[in-house]
């Protein structure tokens, strides 16, 4: 394949900064984030000279895991550095778009396709923010053009030959910014709506069902909480606030002993959360109340 042949590249020559800007793009392909960015900050240090690709791989792996502001700002300062370059101003569009919406973030993108017509990367940005503003032929047309100066593009083949989940899969951030800002604003039925629309499009997102717990216990159903948080403990068993939020729930259903347990269990991962002082407070004063009720 074409990592295991990037891995021997290396094995001869472990000052490739090409052959580790690849393996980072492959490993941010199969979500393996953390991955990524060790070969991105290999290929940083392995380069003699400063790589416009460097900062704009690192924000493309802080966009994908919800890193926005940081990814922007990242792109903000690279800019400074490579004012003209497209991968930059590409990223900065994509990121932006995430943040503000698509209008903004075509202003960047096209800026980099004004610089280069012929710029794979600026050319795929534009069919991926078109993808996510819902205009499928637009999107089309952009990765046609990529594929005319590059088939045999790998990335770009992917996307154009799975167009539908690709849309999804571009969806799937706009639709938790959207989710966020609705909580923000307190317009729960709306935020459940898009967080329930993340995770029918990647069961596997973990902060879309911890949202979604969230959000469902603001709207008094705590047992669909639960049910939320139980899913997004089979992600990531190791978030103190999924295990505040978990507790709550299960106050909320009377289940106090184990919700007491989910309490001490954000305390256990994260000692600094003031929150869970006062929730196990309450949860065992409900529970006091609720045996004097009962005797």
């Amino acid at each position: 394949s074409a990592e295991q042949a990037l891995n021997m590249v290396i094995e001869k020559d472990q000052f490739d900064a090409e052959a580790y800007l690849e393996l980072g793009r492959f490993a941010w392909l199969r979500r393996n984030f953390d991955v990524a960015l060790q070969y991105i900050d290999l290929a940083e240090k392995v380069s003699t000279t400063p790589d416009p690709r460097v900062p704009a791989y690192r924000s493309v792996v802080f966009r994908a895991v919800g890193r926005l502001a940081e990814a922007e700002s990242l792109l903000v300062s690279a800019r400074k550095t490579f004012p003209n370059s497209p991968i930059i101003l590409s990223n900065l569009g994509l990121v932006v778009a995430l943040q503000r919406g698509p209008v903004e973030g075509f202003e960047y993108a096209y800026l980099a396709y004004d610089f280069d017509t012929t710029d794979v990367y600026s050319l795929s940005s534009l069919a991926s923010l078109h993808l996510a503003a819902g205009n499928l032929d637009s999107a089309r047309i952009y990765y046609n053009k990529a594929l005319s100066v590059d088939p045999g593009n790998y990335f770009v083949k992917t996307a154009m030959d799975n167009l539908e989940a690709t849309a999804a899969e571009m969806k799937i951030p706009m639709l938790m910014q959207d989710g966020v800002r609705y909580f923000d604003k307190a317009l729960y039925t709306k935020a459940r709506k898009a967080f329930r629309e993340v995770v029918e499009l990647d069961s596997t997102f973990f902060e879309a069902w911890l949202n979604l717990g969230f959000t469902l216990n603001l709207l008094g159903e705590p047992r669909n909480a639960v049910t939320a948080f139980e899913k997004a403990n089979r992600l990531d068993s190791m978030s103190a606030p999924l295990y505040i939020g978990w507790g709550n729930a299960l106050a909320g259903i009377e289940e106090y002993d184990a919700a007491i347990e989910k309490y001490e269990r954000a305390r256990t991962l994260d000692s600094t959360i003031t929150e869970v002082k006062d929730a196990l407070k309450t949860v065992r004063e409900m529970k006091r109340l609720s045996r004097e009720g009962t005797e």
